[in-house]
């Protein structure tokens, strides 16, 4: 069994993002910061992260990590 390459971890419950699966993102321009960046593993983290944040009219946007390392 071999392990999986993990990108990133997922901003609401940290588990691992891996190279080349689908991601999500907010909508919301000062989510997506040079400095600090959103990313979540799953539709269900975004929507945490909506109510956490209060936003009024955000989007869940779904992005593709890298496929290297």
């Amino acid at each position: 069994m071999s392990e999986v390459a993990i990108w990133i971890k997922c901003s609401i419950c940290g588990r691992g993002i891996p190279f080349g699966n689908e991601y999500y993102v907010c909508s919301v321009a000062g989510c997506n910061k040079k400095i600090r960046t959103f990313r979540f593993c799953t539709p269900d983290c975004w929507d945490a992260h909506v109510a956490e944040k209060n936003h009024r009219s955000a989007e869940c946007v779904v992005e593709e990590a890298p496929t290297g390392r």
